[in-house]
């Protein structure tokens, strides 16, 4: 991977983040941040329902606008193209194993309350501390 200026962690479940993986799209709603994520920028997969981080990518394709159905529970207009390796479930790593190393979420206790709207910016270092623990 080449070295990216900014780490991104998205959110969906499993078989939406299949979906991207497959597609190589991610997706929301309505979302004003998409627009400042950049080609090349890092990415990491959380699976909000296992609570694991399942893999690592990097951004392809800036943002942009298209209502071809791809995930379940809506269109999610708003995309980003990606190239993300996803890891199957028990690959996976917890992420209560890493939250105490991770610089957005050291000393938050609700830590994923920050991950709702479906995409995070996080340090680069934190990245690199999921990828290393995905390997």
């Amino acid at each position: 991977m080449s070295e990216a200026k900014n780490a991104w962690i998205i959110v969906a479940n499993r078989e939406n983040m299949s979906r991207v993986a497959m597609y190589g799209v991610f997706g929301l709603n309505r979302c004003y941040i998409l627009p400042k994520v950049r080609v090349g920028d890092y990415l990491v997969a959380y699976i909000k329902k296992e609570v694991s981080f399942s893999g690592i990518g990097q951004v392809t394709k800036e943002y942009y606008l298209d209502d071809t159905p791809i995930f379940d529970g809506g269109l999610f207009p708003d995309r980003i193209g990606v190239s993300l390796q996803l890891l199957p479930a028990k690959n996976s790593i917890n992420a209560w194993k890493v939250v105490d190393e991770l610089e957005f979420s050291k000393g938050k206790m609700g830590w994923q309350g920050s991950l709702v709207g479906g995409i995070r910016k996080i340090p680069v270092e934190d990245f690199k501390i999921i990828q290393k623990n995905l390997n």
